[in-house]
């Protein structure tokens, strides 16, 4: 009883021992063309024929061989039908046949003899690609006999040498030898194609076929003591991870490297070190070393990045920059698992990012530490648990900026808020007054500012309402400013003013606000011996530099400054009670003050997608709007949330998941008015309801008057309401209610109604 028993095939034995092994060996493996029996001329079995290689003019199907009565189409038969008579394509004269079907060792001795192996491109097949090009070639390239009266062409024989031993036996000389070359070619670079591809595509990762068709931010599998991962050099000309934002990278590797045990580690190594893989793409060594040319030859002039936390600190930056934005808030929370990243563009917040704690941690340590300009920091290391301050000079892209820290404890964690701040000194961008939305009067007051031999002109508001920005804006602006010796004193500096001196007021930690005012007087004490034509003074604080501020002011010294208050009259009530307690007679002389104002920064509509507001306003807000305040509802306009191509900053998002929409830029309402005797007169009696009446009633003109004088910032906003260029819903709901606004007559006692 044979071990194969029912598993080989019958055959005679006058094949010899030859033939037995040829049969126990296709029996083994499958049915082939050396098991099969061959069919004489007679359609009987002939067991004493060798196959015959044979070559014919045009490839046909091959027709089934005959098989015995009630036999079926076995496996092994249907392969045959794929056999394929191969062309030399060189040589008209010798004449070979090549099996599709070749085992190692014929493929090898075929290869030798540099037959159609030499048209296909030297390159290993793997274990996936060759089944693919194989089943693709053999059904591009079969050929069969033109009759059924010819035997089919069968897998020549194994030498036990292991050597191809072809036997060409009546070959038939070729009729269309041309058309033959041509079809061989044809089925040999489609068999090429295919291997490629399956070369090259693993399943479900996709190609990346140049260097330059990745954009990134830096390498993390870089050399160095800094490298987020660190791999072996062997490992790194087939394996490169990079960068493309703040905690998320994409992972470039080979095939062969994609399969190996290291692949899966490097991965959970960068999952470990916060980093998160958003990508995996395919390519070839040579790829791979040109990522990795390119990160050495980027340019390192802008800023020494020693480590991925800078480099994060900076990502977030950038991003901010490229969105407009003017702030960045970090928000770091013990109860959340994430921190919560949010620019403010125009005037409003939207979320960022959500990174992890660690890295958030790392990158404003860094950045605190190693970025900060010299003398500008209150404190060396970055303290969580304390209040912070200090400046950040930094390159994004082409422009410099200056980033002012303050950091604070909360309950339950720390905010990080970065103002960014133009830093070019060489070339710096001055925004002028008529720049930032004020209307013809109110330029008029302005002007005249800068022709004055003394007093002081205070600009209030609130927290980033373009309050330094207009202080610089003036100082610029100074009437004969290369003939005069100008100063500024800031806590610390924010703004590069190239034109003028500047001094930068650093603040320590553990710095009361009392030593901290000592230290701001020490200085202004000091400009008053250094000859100076004109002094801005960044805020008034205290009494101390109220005081020294009155004290300029008084002696013929111009003097800007701002002060937190709500409004113009609530300015005079600041310094003349409260924690400034300026004498009244200072406060009320006709030298002191020169023109205060209160300001404030609303968001533009956006031109393109701006909805009409009587579509989108109650019947009640637009009844107060026309009868109440006299205005036109007509032209006005509501935010449409949803936004336009123009507007929508895709990538920011609001706390309800909405995308950042339907504002394009800012401008500023602003009430401004020169005091008059009149005017000081109340203020030294402190009737502060009569001096607000006083410059209220200087009114002349409606609401839908450009013509500020005697009108409030609130009024001012009505008014770009009424042009249709700020939504109305914004002045309802963050500046007072329509309902709840009180309304001064004009001069001659005229009410809009």
């Amino acid at each position: 009883m044979s071990l194969f028993n029912g598993i080989e095939k019958d055959e005679p034995s006058s094949r010899g021992i030859l033939g037995r092994f040829r049969a126990l060996r296709a029996g083994f493996t499958d049915e082939s063309a050396a098991s099969m029996p061959i069919a004489g001329a007679d359609g009987k079995q002939d067991t004493d024929r060798e196959p015959r290689f044979v070559r014919k003019s045009r490839p046909l199907k091959a027709e089934p061989v005959d098989t015995k009565p009630g036999q079926p189409m076995t496996l092994g038969m249907r392969l045959r039908m794929a056999d394929v008579t191969d062309v030399d394509a060189n040589e008209g004269d010798s004449h070979e046949a090549v099996g599709v079907g070749l085992t190692q060792p014929e493929a090898t001795a075929h290869s030798a003899t540099g037959h159609a192996a030499q048209d296909e491109p030297a390159m290993h097949r793997t274990a996936e690609a060759q089944p693919v090009a194989d089943s693709v070639a053999a059904t591009k390239r079969s050929v069969a006999p033109e009759s059924a009266m010819e035997p089919p062409m069968m897998e020549p024989p194994i030498a036990e040498s292991g050597e191809l031993r072809a036997e060409a036996h009546d070959v038939v000389p070729p009729t269309e030898p041309v058309k033959e070359v041509q079809e061989v070619h044809e089925l040999h670079a489609h068999a090429d194609l295919v291997r490629q591809q399956a070369e090259f595509l693993p399943s479900g990762l996709p190609q990346l076929v140049a260097a330059d068709a990745l954009t990134f931010k830096r390498i993390l599998s870089e050399r160095g003591q800094d490298a987020t991962l660190r791999i072996t050099d062997a490992a790194r000309r087939e394996f490169v991870a990079v960068e493309v934002q703040a905690g998320m990278a994409i992972v470039v590797t080979t095939r062969a490297f994609h399969e190996s045990a290291l692949y899966p580690t490097y991965v959970m190594d960068l999952e470990r070190a916060d980093i998160k893989v958003h990508e995996e793409m395919i390519a070839t060594d040579t790829v791979i070393a040109a990522i990795y040319a390119r990160e050495r030859n980027r340019s390192a002039a802008i800023i020494p990045e020693s480590s991925r936390a800078i480099g994060t600190f900076r990502d977030v930056t950038e991003a901010a920059h490229s969105y407009g934005a003017s702030d960045i808030h970090y928000e770091y929370r013990d109860f959340n698992d994430d921190v919560e990243v949010r620019f403010r563009v125009n005037g409003d917040l939207y979320t960022y990012r959500r990174l992890p704690k660690a890295l958030v941690r790392r990158a404003l340590s860094a950045a605190y530490q190693d970025l900060v300009a010299r003398n500008t920091n209150s404190g060396e290391t970055f303290q969580p648990t304390a209040p912070q301050s200090a400046m950040i000079p930094l390159v994004v892209h082409t422009d410099i900026l200056n980033i002012r820290w303050q950091s604070t404890p909360l309950v339950g964690g720390f905010d990080v808020a970065l103002r960014l701040l133009d830093g070019n000194f060489r070339n710096c961008k001055v925004l002028m007054p008529e720049q930032m939305g004020l209307e013809p009067s109110q330029l008029l007051i302005i002007a005249s500012l800068c022709n004055v031999s003394g007093g002081v002109s205070i600009f209030t508001g609130e927290t980033g309402s373009a309050k330094s920005t207009l202080l610089r804006a003036l100082s610029y602006m100074l009437t004969a400013r290369d003939l005069r010796k100008q100063f500024a004193v800031n806590e610390p500096s924010e703004y590069p003013q190239p034109w003028l001196s500047d001094i930068s007021i650093p603040r320590r930690p553990d710095e009361t606000d009392e030593e901290a005012n000592r230290k701001c007087a020490e200085v202004i004490r000091s400009l008053m011996r250094m000859d100076p034509d004109d002094v801005t003074v960044g805020e008034i604080r205290d009494r101390v530099v109220a005081g020294l501020v009155a004290e300029l002011a008084l002696t013929g010294h111009p003097v800007r400054t701002t002060l937190h208050a709500d409004s113009a009259i609530g300015a005079f009530m600041r310094l003349a009670g409260g924690r400034l307690q300026l004498p009244m007679d200072e406060v009320s002389s006709e030298k002191f003050v020169n023109a205060v104002a209160n300001q404030k920064l609303i968001p533009l509509l956006c031109p393109h997608c701006k909805v009409p507001a009587r579509d989108v306003m109650s019947a009640a807000q637009i009844e107060t709007l026309e009868r109440k305040f006299g205005l036109d509802t007509s032209k006005m306009a509501c935010r449409d949330d949803g936004g336009c191509e123009h507007c929508r900053l895709k990538g920011l998002f609001t706390r309800a998941g909405k995308v950042a929409a339907g504002t394009k830029g800012q401008t500023l309402a602003m009430e401004i008015f020169r005091p008059t005797m009149e005017f000081l007169d109340c203020v030294a009696e402190r009737d502060w309801r009569g001096a607000e009446q006083v410059w209220r009633s200087a009114r002349t003109t409606g609401f839908d008057s450009d013509d500020m004088t005697g009108k409030t910032i609130y009024e001012h906003a009505l008014y770009k309401a009424s042009q249709g260029i700020i939504d109305p819903r914004f002045v309802d709901t963050a500046m007072r209610p329509f309902g709840d606004y009180r309304i001064f007559g004009d001069r001659d006692g005229r009410m809009p109604s």
